[in-house]
């Protein structure tokens, strides 16, 4: 299985440059830091969007189970490790206003999902 997970964010907007040095200088090492069957697609930042309040920017890790989230979890809750420190490095540029922007989606591959077809009417 593969899914997509996308996590939107609004940068705070006086550290936005500051934001993209960050991720210049450490996406590689906290792409290595991520556990077996998970992976740091990167950081993009919307183009465009219809969506109002998804955010500006978004992170993206492909995962091949539901699973994985649990093994993320567990990475994240331990302080000593590598990803624990550089996730709390990136909070620290997101807008802390309870109104900014943000959101969670979980993709799956179609291959894999469970489709119906709607009845006609």
């Amino acid at each position: 299985m593969r899914f997509i997970a996308l996590g939107g964010f609004t940068v705070r907007p006086d550290r936005y440059r500051a934001f993209q040095e960050w991720v210049v200088a450490n996406q590689a090492r906290l792409a290595q830091t991520y556990p077996e069957g998970t992976s740091l697609l990167g950081f993009f930042g919307a183009v465009y969007t219809s969506e109002k309040q998804a955010g500006e920017t978004f992170m993206l890790e492909q995962l091949d189970s539901y699973g994985a989230q649990d093994r993320l979890a567990a990475i994240g809750k331990d302080p000593g490790s590598e990803h624990a420190r550089l996730t709390q490095e990136l909070l620290e540029f997101l807008d802390p206003d309870p109104k900014a922007w943000g959101s969670s989606i979980l993709l799956k591959d179609i291959v894999d999902a469970t489709v119906f077809d709607m009845p006609s009417t």
